[in-house]
């Protein structure tokens, strides 16, 4: 492959002057523009070249998503049929490939248009720096030295990548405990909840709406101010510890925030047993939610699910029933219903949050309010929480990542360098436009080194003035 500086005894020098893709050096006229190619010959053939590997047919780089609508993949959006918002494609790829990773850059940028959320904002853009490398490692690209914002609950690429991680490490702990002849269960707990009734927050002297009820209630029915009989119902049923994860819809009736969790039982329950602490801890849940203001739950306020004992390496198949109303026998694990939440599908007539922000990047009337107030409420929120001690116990059976989801979502996993965008260049060319940053990803897996620079000269940018060559690194 040729280089745009050559070795030789000499210091590399940056080109002179602007060349075509075919190494014709292009004349430059003062008082009009600088052309790209020197003949429609070359300019035709860079146009085809590059649709094909970008996979956009003959369209040119500006012309090849002309719907670039914020908040769309190619498809109309939709407010009552749920997609799940994907994951996959990040240097470590879960399912779905680069169809889902596409759309989720593509999400981001548009929620980037109208979110209120400083760190949000600057997801995926700032360079931190002093420019942008673009990365291959097998196959997959990446963008080195942007800032992320680690945000679980507010941005599709950050929330991918913690999710996918937490995920993971929920699926070995529930086969290592299993497997010790365990027992695991899940309790679901929801509130009554109306349109007109605000989803809330949890910051100091705000708190209120339906977090606030909720976070209030789980205090006094199952943390730190649940008291003895809380100790005492623990102890009986034989629970050892429990990971509760945070989750949130919204629909018709208005929000609906929700908490899932995992049980970890010294030994497999019965359903009887199950039962009886069903209706033990729902008349907890009833009180607690009513004195921190709420709605008198219902009965389905409180659900506890268990394996029966011939499925209990695929308990995944009582967690989470699909809009059909039937069980995902194959397709749900413990780890995916609980940090999953960017995967999920809402039920009939509801939408989960990242749907929420794909008719707010859209610019749909109705739902820029909704996930203002979502971006609000959501802030401060636990995700996933584990109890005090059971990670300690766990460890003792399968190795635990001890990561923070900031340390995820920043981290890098290196490769070759196939490009580096000066941060004059990156701010300039680059973010102006949008999906070229998204564009500079697809180039790079499609054809390397060769079709990132055949897509940064059609941008009118000087390939060794503009982008430059990899930094190469020293042997030792």
């Amino acid at each position: 492959m040729t280089r745009v500086r050559e070795d030789s005894t000499t210091p590399p020098q940056r080109l002179t002057g602007p060349r075509c893709p075919c190494g014709t050096a292009i004349q430059i006229i003062p008082g009009k523009r600088t052309r790209i190619y020197c003949s429609d010959a070359c300019r035709k053939a860079a146009k085809r070249a590059l649709a094909k590997l970008l996979g956009t047919g003959e369209a040119s780089p500006a012309e090849a998503n002309p719907d670039r609508r914020l908040g769309t993949t190619g498809e109309s959006a939709t407010r009552a049929g749920q997609r799940p918002a994907g994951e996959a494609g990040e240097a470590k790829a879960d399912t779905g490939g680069a169809r889902s990773r596409d759309a989720r850059w593509t999400l981001r940028e548009g929620i980037q248009r109208v979110t209120e959320d400083k760190g949000l904002k600057g997801c995926g853009r700032s360079a931190i720096a002093g420019g942008v490398g673009v990365i291959l490692n097998g196959g997959v690209a990446h963008l080195a030295g942007v800032a992320t914002c680690g945000k679980i609950h507010l941005c599709p690429v950050c929330s991918a990548k913690i999710r996918a991680a937490r995920s993971e490490e929920i699926d070995t702990v529930t086969a290592a405990w299993q497997a010790a002849d365990h027992g695991l269960a899940m309790m679901t707990l929801t509130l009554r909840h109306y349109r007109r009734m605000p989803l809330g927050t949890t910051r100091k002297r705000e708190r209120g709406g339906l977090v606030g009820i909720q976070h209030d209630a789980w205090i006094t029915a199952f943390g730190s101010r649940a008291g003895k009989m809380w100790q005492r119902l623990q102890t009986d049923h034989g629970i050892v510890g429990y990971v509760r994860v945070w989750e949130c819809t919204q629909g018709e009736n208005g929000w609906h925030p929700h908490f899932h969790v995992l049980l970890f039982t010294d030994r497999p329950w019965t359903r009887d047993r199950a039962d009886a602490f069903e209706a033990a801890t729902r008349a907890r849940w009833i009180r607690s939610v009513e004195r921190a203001g709420g709605y008198r739950p219902n009965d389905r306020g409180v659900k506890v699910d268990v394996p029966r004992p011939e499925d209990a390496r695929q308990f995944s198949r009582y967690l989470f029933k699909a809009q059909d109303g039937k069980a995902r026998f194959e397709r749900w694990t413990p780890g995916g219903e609980l940090a999953r939440a960017d995967l999920k599908q809402g039920r009939a007539g509801s939408r989960m949050p990242f749907e929420v922000a794909e008719g707010a990047a859209a610019g749909l009337a109705d739902d820029v309010p909704l996930w203002h107030e979502y971006e609000y409420g959501a802030h401060g929120i636990r995700a996933i929480y584990w109890s005090n001690g059971l990670r300690a116990l766990l460890a003792g059976l399968v190795e635990l990542d001890d990561r923070t989801d900031d340390e995820i979502a920043e981290e890098e996993v290196g490769g070759d360098g196939v490009a580096l965008i000066p941060a004059e260049t990156w701010y300039g060319a680059v973010l102006r436009h949008r999906g070229r940053s998204l564009d500079l990803i697809r180039a790079a897996e499609a054809g390397g080194i060769g079709a990132v620079r055949m897509l940064i000269e059609s941008w009118g940018l000087v390939w060794g003035i503009d982008v430059l060559d990899p930094p190469e690194i020293p042997q030792e």
